[in-house]
């Protein structure tokens, strides 16, 4: 698709493709010190016979292998007349409560506030695009969140740990 085009959604204003996750590079003492801090946890759960608790860490451990040999998935990411699409969602813009925008490379985030139980917030990734020409698309839409100021801790946390 191109910009301009339409969609049953309402005609493309932006699109450009995001990562499903950011893939970080992990170096070998990163492997070693979440090895260790698996490996003390786990013998900890073990000797206070606490057995979910090692369960539980081995289950994550097995996730974060599983997530380290897996190449994310890259999504369409359109803003369209009647809202926003991130790979097979559609959000129409009556669901999403604003949008603010993290520009302090390397952060380049997009953000959404979403009217939903489990999910407040959706991040999406700006990539290479101009997050003024994105601002003035979306103002057209919606209001913009003047409150929010920095990244989601979750994000901050993730980026920071490499998870």
């Amino acid at each position: 698709m191109a910009i301009g085009d339409n969609t049953k959604y309402g005609r493309i204003l932006a699109e450009w493709t995001v990562p499903e996750y950011i893939q970080y590079k992990r170096t070998l003492g990163w492997m070693i010190v979440m090895g260790g801090l698996a490996t003390v946890f786990l013998i900890h759960a073990l000797a206070t016979r606490n057995f979910l608790f090692a369960i539980i860490i081995i289950i994550v451990a097995a996730i974060v292998y599983l997530h380290e040999r897996r190449q994310p998935e890259q999504l369409e990411f359109l803003i369209v007349e009647g809202g926003i699409v991130l790979g097979e969602h559609y959000y129409p813009y009556k669901e999403l409560t604003g949008f603010w925008i993290i520009y302090e490379p390397p952060v380049k985030l997009l953000y959404f506030g979403v009217n939903q139980t489990m999910r407040k917030e959706l991040p999406v990734h700006l990539e290479n695009q101009n997050p003024l020409a994105i601002r003035r698309i979306l103002l057209q839409y919606i209001e913009e969140d003047f409150e929010k100021e920095d990244e989601s801790t979750e994000e901050a946390l993730a980026r920071l740990m490499r998870l």
